[in-house]
């Protein structure tokens, strides 16, 4: 991803962006000093802020002029930071862009209960706005990720994972939240019903778009674009898209080479020299079966049914062009 056209298509609300992340401060301030200290970590860890901007492009889009998308824009980015930090409690991750994760840190215990802690304050500040749509969204989108991780523990280092079980997990735990963020700007603008749908189901394809392109990156990316160790999500024992298409294909000879990369004790640490010549051989299978270039296409056909999903006789004119540039920047992205 060019941070650089992500600049640009945030430049119009970049102030507004300044604004929440002092909304973010503003909500995880506390007396305690331990949470005060597990907070500081989350702005040394803060991510491109691509679903806030979300929140405040959709918002313009829909002729929003008033301060709610700031506080809604905080929120959704402490969901999805609660949802990384659990994350990485399950997967024992020791990396999130590039630095310590919570765990890593702090331990299981204190990063699960401020995973609780970013969850609840987010919730009470939606409950603050009173806005009864909106509150809605939120906690529909907050269950909603709950049951991808539920979907996908059952399926963790488990080969009879189906692709429609796949599916569901990256509805859940990713297009949910991306579509919460594009419908929020028209509720708040107080659209009807058509562009609220309309701007949910961009976001929705936006975030399978986005995830596709997660998925891939995993496999062909580098450990310091990532962030985090490459084919992270294998070791881990998570099937995504290119091996499951891998499975549907070639069973048996895909099946020893996984149970043997499971096998292995990973910690987060470098693969050994046997599991980089099993990771090569999958590497080269799935360029020889077509899966890599099977998960792009379908990261691309989703970023074109976003893109046709805008509504065309409704909102911004400038904003719906920098709105439509989002989903192929996100496919061209390199971490």
């Amino acid at each position: 991803m060019s941070i650089l056209d992500l600049n640009n298509i945030f430049n119009p609300v970049a102030s507004r962006l300044d604004a929440v992340e002092e909304e973010i401060r503003r909500l995880l301030q506390s007396d305690i000093p331990v949470i005060s200290k597990l907070s500081e970590h989350v702005s040394r860890g803060s991510g491109k802020r691509l679903r806030p901007a979300l929140v405040l492009l959709a918002s313009k889009f829909c002729g929003y002029s008033s301060d709610m998308d700031i506080r809604l824009a905080a929120i959704v980015e402490l969901i999805h930071t609660a949802t990384l930090i659990h994350d990485d409690i399950i997967d024992h991750a020791l990396l999130r862009r590039g630095i310590p994760s919570f765990n890593a840190k702090w331990g299981s215990t204190l990063s699960v209960l401020f995973g609780d802690f970013l969850s609840l304050c987010s919730i009470r500040s939606a409950i603050e706005g009173r806005n009864w749509r909106v509150m809605e969204i939120i906690a529909d989108v907050a269950t909603k990720m709950i049951e991808g991780e539920l979907i996908q523990n059952e399926y963790v280092y488990n080969l009879k994972i189906t692709r429609k079980a796949y599916l569901e997990v990256i509805e859940r735990k990713t297009a949910y939240l991306f579509a919460a963020c594009a419908e929020i700007g028209a509720v708040l603008a107080d659209k009807d019903e058509r562009v609220c749908e309309g701007l949910s189901k961009f976001g929705m394809e936006l975030g399978r778009a986005f995830q596709f392109v997660d998925d891939l990156l995993d496999y062909i990316s580098t450990n310091e674009k990532m962030g985090k160790p490459v084919f992270s999500d294998l070791r881990e024992g998570k099937l995504t898209l290119p091996i499951i298409s891998l499975m549907e294909k070639i069973p048996a000879t895909v099946t020893p080479i996984i149970e043997n990369i499971w096998s292995n004790d990973f910690t987060g640490n470098d693969p050994s020299v046997s599991d980089e010549k099993y990771i090569n051989i999958l590497l080269k299978l799935m360029k020889q079966y077509g899966t890599l270039e099977e998960t792009r296409n379908l990261a691309v056909a989703a970023s074109n049914k976003a893109t046709n999903s805008l509504p065309l006789d409704e909102g911004d004119t400038d904003m719906r062009k920098l709105l439509m540039e989002i989903p192929s920047i996100l496919i061209d992205r390199t971490h």
